[in-house]
């Protein structure tokens, strides 16, 4: 019989493969603790990390949602799934999911201000302009130097110029 301690060893190689940018062994190791313990959410979640990477979104999500069931209160969870809805055009989901991240974490952490970001991008694909200049606004004063979103920024006032 598997015990816990199987479960973390097979963890820890995956974690260490992909540290290595080696995706697949990962998967292995991922799948591997998984198969011993269903329930091993950071499992779950560094999966669906590993599967992001190759550009596998729709089993990425599967990952995270099965990550949230498990531990809904996992606020990074809310931001990777966010973020695989925008990349799956989804963007009403993301720009929810993302509301909810915001709502849960705190603003003082970098990734704050990449979920104000990423929201921006999901209301800028929707054509709500201002609401996406509004974020980006809070991404720049939160850190003057966040080039991606002076970038989006821009477009989004050229947007918001032109439709007007």
């Amino acid at each position: 019989m598997m015990s816990v301690d199987d479960v973390k060893m097979y963890y820890d190689q995956a974690m260490s493969f992909l540290g290595q940018g080696e995706i697949k062994k990962s998967l292995v190791f991922f799948d591997k603790a998984l198969k011993t313990d269903e329930n091993y959410s950071p499992a779950w979640n560094n999966k669906g990390i590993a599967l992001l990477s190759l550009e596998k979104y729709s089993e990425a999500l599967d990952c995270f949602e099965h990550v949230m069931a498990l531990n809904p209160m996992d606020s990074m969870v809310i931001y990777n799934k966010g973020y695989v809805l925008l990349m799956l055009e989804r963007y009403q989901e993301s720009v929810d999911t993302l509301e909810l991240f915001l709502k849960r974490y705190s603003q003082k952490d970098d990734f704050y201000k990449f979920g104000l970001y990423l929201q921006a991008k999901g209301f800028y694909n929707l054509k709500n302009y201002e609401y996406a200049e509004l974020l980006l606004q809070k991404a720049v004063k939160k850190d003057k130097n966040f080039k991606e979103a002076q970038e989006l920024r821009c477009i989004v006032l050229k947007e918001k110029n032109s439709a007007d």
